[in-house]
């Protein structure tokens, strides 16, 4: 039997929510800025790498207090925050700037190279799928296949993630944490960890959200039923407590370390109070706050950032791996729900993507009362100019399917079962500020400018969440990935004309090496794997997204932070 881990805890009471992030000065003392990089596979990995490569080139980044990640966005966010090895700094890492006069066929050839955040996302993943799949032994399982193999595909060559470790001893995968004093504090209280690798988060980085969510009930999950779940250097959980009606039983209500997670549940409540040498430890803890001390015994082995990171973005499972049973692909830990009445009971629990739920992680943000959330909808889907939705949010006729992002509309309450996407819980906006969002999104479109426009919306209650209504309204900065006439006209004719060629008038299908650009498929883009892409697709998709931010003369992004304080 495994030594028990001591860990703290954080225990949050009805909408009363405890942070313990914002218990660190370097986090709090940053202005209340969130940037979301949402879902869509390596289309939004792609895509993030040159939107942080411009935000890094404004000098943006220093003043985000949060990163909020889903799926192909937890890709890019997660090798940005942790990366230690593959590159050398953030310039090799996110690329330069190439103004679009300098974008040649040689360019989009020559400039992918290893040590860029996207550059994996060329790598034959479902081959990758299929070598974890068919090599099962006693060390792993099946609900480990697909994290691994993101962590073998994505994570592996910026030093997250090793491939032999996995296979043959996964006790020894690494921990993750947020900092080396944090990391000395969890040694502290548990020191047979002294020699246990953690990883931690690079100095001055946003603190990263990475978002995932609760797959109810577990043989058939329904819209309705599923619960937001967070992974961060510091806390795994989610902090509204939520009683489900498919089985009865209670998530979320706070966080434990993720070092911690997935052992069994603690025999008794958590302990409170400082930690101190009655506690086992010898020095107090900088992020204590409202936390108890649990010990959670049997852990079988680390909650590793592959897991969290592949968790993220396990939509793709069901693709990859769909003739068989998905229950048994998709990831799986042993879950108790943290709150101040244990004893606790856990069960194994199924996982899924966070874009089953909310693909662009802006909720998180106003769960923590983000003032500003900078919102990258790096989508498949080209905002039809003809796409006008009417007074009632729940008419037939207000289908976005095809014509606008479909998670965009449900902010605002736009949500009908009859609809083939379905997201009923994720208001937080009112139904009247839609049209007044889509309305600057389509002239920005009309006039071939960036797709970048601020807006202010009172938040409204949502129980689901356990989100409060606001007195106050926050900023957000829509930033809607489609075409760029400015930017293209500025291309040499030849690549001009590939894109025209991938995105040709209603009738015709697309062809050429640019197909749907920039709104990439998340699925199926190219023939020969589930989710590659190619180097030119890859490097002409980043190279757009970054100088959209420079190409954009109302300076959207920096107007919306001079509204917030500090």
């Amino acid at each position: 039997m495994n030594k028990p881990l001591k860990s703290r805890v954080w225990i949050s009471n009805g909408c009363n929510y405890h942070f313990p992030e914002l218990e660190l000065d370097e986090v709090s003392s940053k202005p209340s800025i969130g940037v979301c990089f949402s879902g869509g596979g390596t289309r939004a990995m792609s895509a993030a790498m040159g939107q942080l490569r411009a935000l890094n080139h404004l000098e943006v980044i220093p003043h985000v207090r949060y990163i909020s990640s889903v799926s192909g966005g937890s890709w890019a966010s997660v090798i940005y925050t942790y990366y230690r090895a593959g590159a050398k700094n953030d310039e090799e890492l996110l690329g330069p700037m190439t103004p679009p006069e300098e974008i040649t066929d040689a360019h989009l050839q020559q400039s992918l190279t290893p040590s860029r955040l996207a550059y994996n996302a060329t790598t034959w993943l479902l081959g990758i799928i299929t070598s974890w799949e068919f090599s099962l032994d006693f060390a792993y399982t099946s609900h480990d296949v697909w994290n691994y193999a993101v962590g073998q595909t994505y994570l592996e060559s910026f030093g997250l993630f090793n491939t032999h470790t996995a296979a043959q001893s996964p006790k020894d995968l690494p921990y993750f944490s947020y900092d080396a004093q944090v990391v000395a504090e969890i040694r502290d209280c548990n020191p047979f960890l002294a020699n246990h690798e953690f990883l931690i988060t690079r100095a001055g980085r946003p603190f990263l959200i990475v978002n995932s969510c609760v797959l109810l009930p577990a043989d058939n999950p329904k819209q309705e039923d599923l619960i937001n779940f967070e992974y961060t250097p510091l806390t795994v959980g989610r902090p509204f407590l939520t009683r489900s009606s498919t089985n009865q039983r209670n998530y979320g209500g706070g966080f434990i370390e993720p070092f911690a997670y997935r052992g069994h549940a603690p025999a008794i409540q958590p302990d409170p109070g400082e930690c101190s040498p009655d506690h086992g430890c010898q020095s107090p803890s900088r992020i204590l706050g409202s936390a108890g001390w649990v010990k959670v015994p049997d852990q079988d082995r680390p909650f590793s950032l592959t897991e969290s990171t592949g968790t993220s973005s396990s939509a793709f499972a069901e693709e990859a791996i769909s003739e068989f049973d998905i229950s048994r692909f998709n990831p799986q830990d042993f879950y108790w729900a943290v709150n101040s009445k244990g004893p606790y009971t856990g069960a194994e629990t199924l996982f899924g993507d966070g874009g089953l739920l909310e693909n662009n992680g802006i909720i998180p943000l106003i769960q923590r009362g983000i003032q500003l959330a900078i919102v990258f909808i790096n989508t498949e889907t080209k905002l039809d100019l003809t796409y006008t939705p009417t007074d009632n949010p729940q008419d037939l006729a207000n289908d976005p399917n095809g014509r606008c992002d479909v998670y965009l509309p449900a902010l605002f309450g736009y949500s009908n079962p009859n609809w083939p996407f379905y997201y009923p819980n994720n208001q937080v906006f009112p139904a009247k500020d839609f049209a007044l969002v889509l309305d600057q999104l389509k002239g920005r479109k009309r006039s071939g400018e960036p797709l970048i426009v601020n807006s202010q919306h009172q938040v409204v209650e949502n129980t689901h969440w356990g989100v409060s209504a606001r007195r106050d309204p926050m900023w957000v900065t829509w930033c809607y990935l489609d075409r760029v006439a400015e930017w293209e006209n500025q291309l040499c004719a030849p690549i001009q004309a590939a894109i025209q060629q991938g995105n040709p008038s209603s009738g015709t299908a697309p062809t050429g090496p640019y197909k749907h650009f920039p709104n990439y498929k998340t699925i199926n883009q190219n023939s020969f794997d589930l989710v590659a892409l190619t180097r030119e697709q890859i490097v002409l998709l980043a190279d757009l997204t970054s100088a959209s931010i420079l190409l954009d003369d109302q300076q959207t992004i920096q107007q919306a932070m001079q509204q917030v304080p500090g």
